[in-house]
C-alpha cells in the first residue's frame, strides 16, 4: 500500500487538507496527518481545526512514498520555520520520492532550491520566489520528475487524483474519477 506523509501546519488551507487527504484515502493510499509540533489539534486559515494523527518529529520517512504539502500562507510560513519539515522535504529529494506542494506550499521548494523547472503555484506566491530563474505556468499542476506543483484550492481534487495515477496507476484513477463525478 502506498504510504504518504502530510505534513499538518496552523493556517493550512482547509480545502487542499482535506480533498487531499480525502481523496488519497478514498484511492487506498495510507495519509498520515502529521503536525508541525506536539499540538495535534491544527487551526487552519478559516478557523476549521483538524487533528493529526502524529508529529512530524515521530514519523519514519523510510515507511513514505512521497510528501504532499497544503497550502495557505500561515501554514506555509509555518512549513518554513520548521528545520525538521525543511530535513524532511530534502529526505524525499534525495531519495527521489514524491514531492507534492500546492497553493503557497511550492514556497517551501523555492526555499530549499528545488524548483528548477517552471512550476505552479497561487499566483500571487510567484514574486515571493526568490531561489529559482524558473516561471510560474498558468496550469492546474505540473509533475516534473519526482516533483509536483499545483496552482490553488480549485483544483485541490484534480491534483489529488494524479498523485492517485502516478502512485496506483490509470486503472485505479480512472475508478476513482468516475467514483468522485470528475468530468
Amino acid at each position: 500500500m502506498a504510504k504518504i506523509l502530510l505534513p499538518l501546519a496552523q493556517g493550512f488551507e482547509e480545502i487542499e487538507l482535506v480533498s487531499i487527504a480525502d481523496v488519497l484515502r478514498r484511492g487506498g493510499v495510507q495519509v498520515s496527518l502529521a503536525s508541525l509540533d506536539e499540538n495535534l489539534k491544527v487551526r487552519g486559515a478559516h478557523q476549521i481545526e483538524v487533528v493529526a494523527q502524529t508529529t512530524i518529529q515521530e514519523v519514519s520517512l523510510q515507511e513514505f512514498d512521497g510528501i504532499v504539502m497544503h497550502g495557505g500562507m500561515e501554514g506555509v510560513q509555518n512549513m518554513l520555520k520548521s528545520s525538521t519539515l525543511l530535513e524532511e522535504v530534502m529526505y524525499f529529494h534525495t531519495t527521489k520520492k514524491l514531492i507534492a506542494a500546492i497553493c503557497a506550499a511550492p514556497l517551501v521548494l523555492d526555499h530549499l532550491q528545488l524548483l528548477s523547472k517552471d512550476f505552479c503555484c497561487y499566483p500571487s506566491c510567484e514574486t515571493a520566489m526568490k531561489n529559482t530563474s524558473a516561471k510560474r505556468l498558468d496550469l492546474p499542476f505540473i509533475f516534473q520528475e519526482h516533483i509536483c506543483t499545483a496552482t490553488g484550492p480549485a483544483f485541490a481534487i484534480e491534483f489529488a487524483l494524479q498523485i492517485i495515477l502516478i502512485l496506483l496507476g490509470k486503472e485505479k484513477f480512472d475508478r476513482l474519477k468516475q467514483d468522485l463525478l470528475v468530468v
